[in-house]
């Protein structure tokens, strides 16, 4: 499950995701984020990802969720935020996942939403 909310005054897009993802629900996760992209000028706003509650995946949901990773940094943010997972094995995942993608150590790891917007 997920939700994708553009707050334009505060300038900040926010994703909140939870559960485990199945391929359709990456799919559609993708699909949405490129549409809600297309609404704002990126490198005026901050993406923050909440996760916390994504549980660890499938090996071909997990590929998929590299693809997402990649997606996030694909975009011209002027700052990406990433509320820590509360799995350590979906933590571990997450980190084996992304270390070869190029920027992500430029990503900002917090532990909650308001650590989060208060860095906006």
């Amino acid at each position: 499950m997920f939700t994708m909310n553009v707050e334009k005054i505060k300038k900040v897009f926010i994703i909140v995701a939870s559960g485990f993802f199945s391929m359709q629900e990456g799919i559609d996760f993708m699909t949405e984020y490129r549409s809600k992209t297309k609404e704002f000028d990126p490198k005026e706003f901050t993406l923050i990802v909440d996760g916390k509650d994504v549980k660890a995946s499938a090996q071909d949901v997990a590929e998929q969720l590299k693809s997402m990773i990649m997606l996030y940094m694909s975009v011209p943010f002027k700052k990406r935020i990433i509320i820590e997972q509360a799995s350590a094995i979906a933590t571990g995942q997450t980190k084996r996942l992304s270390k070869d993608i190029p920027g992500f150590d430029t990503i900002e790891f917090v532990n909650t939403m308001e650590e989060a917007l208060q860095k906006i």
